[in-house]
């Protein structure tokens, strides 16, 4: 069996453009745009999944197709926190497993040849940062923990609660 790559991300949103241009700074690391194309009425979804290196406002603003999301437009906003001061290598990785996984509607690229054996851990956050307790309708689809061995998918949600 070749060598498995974990991966957690901290992902935090549901932001607006305007919340990214008032932080222009927030940048490195994936990406969802979410939210619905011209004529669609089904729920908003998970339509295109990136990577960036630089600003996420930037890129989303200069980003070809999030511009067709015409309804509903929102970013949720990825962390790489392992491994630690994750190179554009993990990015990629990572980018690939949901991508495969997920499959979003605007990707064109990396659907249709299975990652690497990866495990990626998906923590969810509210904009202020605070953990969130219940899953938002628009990723419950996707699963707080997605592993590829090479063959086979496990998948599955975390609980969350405190010891309060």
């Amino acid at each position: 069996m070749s060598s498995h790559n974990t991966i957690i991300i901290n992902w935090s949103g549901p932001f607006t453009y305007e919340d990214l241009e008032n932080n222009p700074d927030e940048s490195n690391g994936l990406y969802l745009a979410t939210g619905k194309l011209k004529n669609q009425r089904k729920e908003d979804e998970i339509k295109y999944c990136g990577i960036t290196e630089g600003s996420f406002f930037k890129r989303l603003k200069e980003h070809h197709k999030i511009g067709k999301i015409t309804q509903n437009q929102q970013f949720w906003l990825g962390k790489v926190i392992f491994p630690e001061n994750a190179s554009r290598h993990y990015l990629e990785i990572a980018e690939s497993l949901i991508i495969y996984f997920w499959q979003p509607e605007l990707n064109t690229r990396k659907k249709v040849f299975p990652p690497k054996p990866t495990t990626v851990i998906n923590y969810w956050f509210k904009k202020n940062g605070e953990p969130r307790f219940n899953q938002k309708a628009i990723y419950k689809d996707l699963d707080d923990v997605l592993s590829w061995d090479g063959d086979l998918w496990r998948t599955g949600n975390l609980t969350v609660y405190s010891n309060d």
